[in-house]
């Protein structure tokens, strides 16, 4: 995997001014996630990858008019639970985040057991297991 090298804010300005430009040609909406820079000057709107206007309009549902905190910095997102682990899946996506090093994935496989509650390994007598609380954001 090629190492990644942080841009500097001139290359994003830049980046961001390119992005824009081929997105207004061809009518293509960009939206940011993660970040607290302000784009919009390019089209770039700020927002999330999961939104609830993202996920309803996709499926179709009508949610809560909720504010949302996010997961980190600069996130838009709905608040969510993390179900995997880094470096845990097989699929081998080029651009996937969650695998930082493939070949660990592949490593961490051999402690899958598919009869154990857990992602990787089992339940051991001194772990303790807390129900995580769920709502829904749905409008009903």
């Amino acid at each position: 995997m090629p190492e990644l090298i942080p841009l500097s804010e001139g290359d994003v300005e830049v980046l961001a001014q390119g992005l824009g430009s081929i997105a207004g040609k061809y009518g293509i909406t960009i939206q940011t996630c993660g970040t607290n820079g302000d784009y919009t000057r390019y089209g770039i709107h700020s927002s999330g990858c999961m939104t609830l206007d993202i996920l309803g309009d996709a499926n179709g549902i009508v949610f809560k008019d909720l504010k949302h905190k996010g997961m980190r910095q600069g996130c838009h997102c709905i608040e969510s639970r993390d179900i995997g682990a880094y470096d845990t899946c097989m699929n081998g996506c080029k651009y996937c985040y969650a695998n930082k090093t493939p070949r660990k994935a592949i490593e961490n496989y051999r402690y899958h057991d598919p009869a154990s509650p857990l992602l990787l390994g089992t339940v051991k007598p001194d772990d303790i297991v807390m129900q995580g609380v769920q709502r829904s954001f749905q409008r009903g």
